[in-house]
């Protein structure tokens, strides 16, 4: 059964590179400065823990693109400025992002992108995966625009891993 034990230098360096090509260096940064545990699958990385256990990322074998987590995603609203990776939604509350819901997105959204769902306050409400590209996606009312996977609860403030 595969366990998780801290990364090594070597899995540092791989992660730092996959993050950079798909975040950007302030982003693999931000992460791979963090003390992270991996779990490998067939040999390969396949899951990313934050020091206490809680995942931060998922590495689809397939693509070797990461899925986020909330706390991922808080982790990077704080290393970017906006607009990098954000929808900044109104009247947000759960499931996909539609249209009608968006103010603005960044122009370098693409479909299939990880996204980050804020609102005016840049205040990470979810994350998930776009659908449509940032530059149309307030254009495209009535159709989902982002495919929600993981959503802020009201009571669920910020992590403290923010600062981190």
């Amino acid at each position: 059964m595969p366990t998780r034990r801290p990364a090594t230098e070597e899995e540092l360096g791989v992660l730092r590179a996959l993050l950079s090509l798909q975040f950007g260096d302030d982003v693999a940064k931000a992460l791979t400065s963090l003390p992270l545990l991996v779990e490998r699958r067939r040999g390969k990385i396949r899951y990313v823990y934050a020091a206490d256990g809680e995942r931060l990322m998922t590495l689809r074998p397939t693509d070797f693109m990461f899925t986020i987590s909330l706390r991922a995603g808080e982790i990077i609203r704080a290393s970017t400025r906006p607009p990098f990776m954000r929808v900044v939604v109104r009247g947000y509350e759960d499931g996909d992002v539609r249209g009608e819901m968006v103010l603005l997105a960044d122009t370098g959204i693409r479909p299939g992108d990880e996204v980050l769902v804020v609102n005016e306050n840049d205040e990470l409400l979810a994350v998930g995966k776009a659908r449509a590209p940032g530059s149309l996606m307030a254009r495209l009312k009535g159709q989902d625009v982002v495919r929600v996977r993981e959503v802020r609860r009201v009571g669920q403030g910020r992590n403290s891993s923010e600062g981190a």
